[in-house]
């Protein structure tokens, strides 16, 4: 009988930016998505949505962690 071998591929990590660096660039103004995703108006859906503009902005950051953690920032 021959050894089987298993050979696990080695993946590159996704480039994840941290929260602290995220709210720097949210604090300093700075574009923060890819073009086009409008977080703008991600927060006053939110805000309509759920009646108060806290939870709006809330909403768009959820948005936006959901985002950073996949990488796509």
């Amino acid at each position: 009988m021959k050894k089987v071998v298993v050979v696990k591929k080695k993946t590159m990590p996704k480039k994840v930016m941290s929260a602290s660096k995220v709210a720097k660039m949210a604090r300093a103004g700075k574009d923060l998505g890819k073009p086009g995703k409008n977080f703008a108006k991600v927060a006053e859906a939110g805000e309509q949505e759920y009646g108060s503009k806290a939870a709006g902005k809330k909403v768009a950051g959820a948005v936006l962690n959901k985002m950073r953690k996949a990488g796509k920032l």
